[in-house]
């Protein structure tokens, strides 16, 4: 649609106006023509009136009446018969009278003035217009001018409608695309460089022990101590590869360059293959292990990367669960969600520390593990939420911790 519904009412609220100017103008142009006609008419008579009393001074009262009061069919006829005999009649061309011509001078000069006078008019509602739209093209060009140099900048009667307000509509969108594209890098930017000061703060400690070690290595040690060292680069290279890859794979997810497949997950499955690395530990710490639910229980998403996320949640609460504690996990369906509740028996969660159980390298005050680095909660985290998934806990102190993870279904479930 070239003209909005406003513009298209605002034409012709202008239309109307000039129309009615036109009228009223015309109207008056008329009058003055007619009072042009009637003087020319009156000098007319005045000049033949005088003429014959110069002459006939007794026919005064006779002409006056016949001017004043109006005329008679017979003196009309005897008048059109005289004329006759000079060609004096309606075929005559009026540019040889000259009172008539004169008449028509005038008149025609009055026409002009009143084309001239609308001419003006429209010429005027045309500059307006223009300026209007000049307007809007200025403050639209300021704007992208403003917005790209970084400066922040009200665009004017945002809201207008038409092909000039849907233009502004889109510079609006468009904008507010680049902002969210530049924001968006600057926030790649921040988490490349938190990313790698991450990786190398974990990877400090690790290394001077690395570097210690094998200083220590060149001296004349016994072959006992020796063999002491070497299990100890060897255990601290065993969690350099671990967390190298932890990382790795952290900055993955939470970049978002993984492309999860969009697949029907058995939950059962997925939990009995969460829990395969971490039977040993649950066999050696006499863990008393249930998992109960609905064993057609489904959600949609990737079950590889399903099941990192819920081995570091179940090697969290194998790790923090006593001895001959218990560990409970159960799932279920509904038609909005999938759900899954891991629940254990050990040391609790302290309040301060719950907001921030799946942050990056936080340990809580209470954790017992000298070597935990805080990295698998935080795992399991991005890489649910990037399945449509929502992770959260419940927890006392010293009545255990209750991990629950909610796979929302989506249209395509």
């Amino acid at each position: 649609m070239f003209l909005s519904n406003v513009e298209i009412r605002r034409f012709i609220r202008g239309f109307i106006g000039l129309f009615l100017i036109t009228i009223i103008l015309l109207l008056g142009v008329s009058y003055i023509n007619v009072n042009i006609i009637k003087d020319k008419v009156v000098e007319n008579n005045q000049a033949i009136l005088g003429q014959i009393l110069a002459k006939n001074p007794d026919l005064e009262s006779d002409i006056v009446d016949i001017i004043t009061q109006g005329k008679s069919k017979e003196n009309v006829e005897l008048g059109k018969q005289v004329l006759n005999k000079y060609n004096y009649d309606s075929s005559i061309n009026l540019k040889y009278e000259p009172i008539i011509s004169s008449s028509i001078k005038d008149i025609f000069n009055v026409n002009i003035l009143f084309v001239i006078i609308v001419f003006l008019l429209f010429l005027i509602l045309t500059l307006c217009y223009f300026k209007k739209i000049y307007k809007d093209i200025k403050d639209m060009t300021d704007y992208v001018y403003h917005s790209s140099e970084g400066r922040n900048y009200e665009m004017k009667n945002r809201n207008q409608e038409g092909q000039i307000g849907l233009l502004k509509t889109e510079l609006l969108k468009m904008t507010t695309i680049l902002k969210e594209k530049v924001e968006l890098l600057n926030a790649e930017k921040v988490f490349l460089n938190n990313t790698i000061s991450d990786i190398s703060h974990q990877l400090k400690t690790p290394m001077t022990s690395l570097i210690i070690l094998n200083d220590l290595m060149y001296e004349d040690l016994p072959k006992e101590t020796k063999i002491e060292f070497l299990d100890k680069i060897k255990s601290q290279l065993t969690r350099m590869e671990w967390l190298i890859k932890s990382m790795l794979k952290l900055s993955k997810v939470e970049a978002k360059v993984i492309d999860f497949k969009n697949e029907k997950v058995n939950i059962n499955e997925l939990i009995r293959k969460s829990v395969q690395p971490s039977l040993i530990p649950i066999e050696l710490k006499n863990i008393d292990l249930t998992i109960f639910g609905n064993e057609e229980a489904y959600y949609n998403g990737d079950i590889n990367w399903s099941t990192e996320a819920l081995v570091n949640v179940i090697k969290n609460c194998v790790e923090h669960t006593p001895v001959n504690g218990s560990i409970k996990i159960n799932f279920e369906q509904n038609p909005l969600y999938s759900e899954i509740v891991i629940k254990d028996s050990g040391e609790g969660i302290d309040k301060k520390d719950l907001p921030n159980v799946f942050k990056r390298f936080y340990k809580g005050k209470s954790s017992s593990k000298e070597d935990s680095v805080g990295i698998g909660l935080a795992m399991a985290k991005s890489i649910i939420e990037s399945q449509h998934g929502d992770i959260y806990v419940k927890s006392e102190k010293n009545k255990g911790a209750e991990f629950h993870i909610i796979f929302h279904k989506t249209y395509s479930d």
